[in-house]
């Protein structure tokens, strides 16, 4: 609709735009009759609409008493000190995951210091100079 041109009807429009898309994707738009029943839906309008409105300068203003427009207005945008509050509020909650991160990895390693520990207590046969301080070191550790 914003190619329109001066003396063009829906039909040419519409004739044009399923030129384009034949162009884009080598098949014939089939669904003409759904987009002519749909095309004037609140959800879709509301999509166009945002595309054109966004050279304006000013937004659009709401009635305070909410009566005359008939409709729910659009929630008002974040403030400045809201967005700062919310963002360390953010910060505050990864530092929180960052923990538990922390914390699941030290036990991980935990369980894995422990596993190699086993394997060298298991060993039967003698262990070398570098597997017996590993051995000490892990003991020392564990206790």
């Amino acid at each position: 609709m914003r190619a329109q041109k001066s003396g063009q009807n829906d039909d040419d429009v519409m004739k044009a735009a399923q030129d384009i898309y034949y162009n884009d994707h080598r098949i014939k738009f089939s669904l003409e009759h759904a987009w002519r029943e749909l095309r004037h839906d609140m959800k879709w309008c509301s999509t166009y609409q945002a595309k054109d409105t966004g050279k304006e300068k000013h937004k659009q203003v709401y009635s305070v008493d909410g009566e005359d427009d008939g409709g729910e207005p659009e929630a008002r945008p974040v403030g400045v000190k809201a967005a700062k509050a919310a963002s360390k509020k953010k910060k505050i909650g990864k530092e929180e995951d960052l923990s538990v991160l922390q914390s699941m990895f030290e036990i991980k390693e935990k369980i894995a210091n422990r596993k190699v520990l086993e394997r060298l207590l298991a060993k039967k046969e003698p262990l070398s100079k570098m597997e017996t301080s590993l051995k000490n070191k892990l003991m020392s550790e564990m206790l």
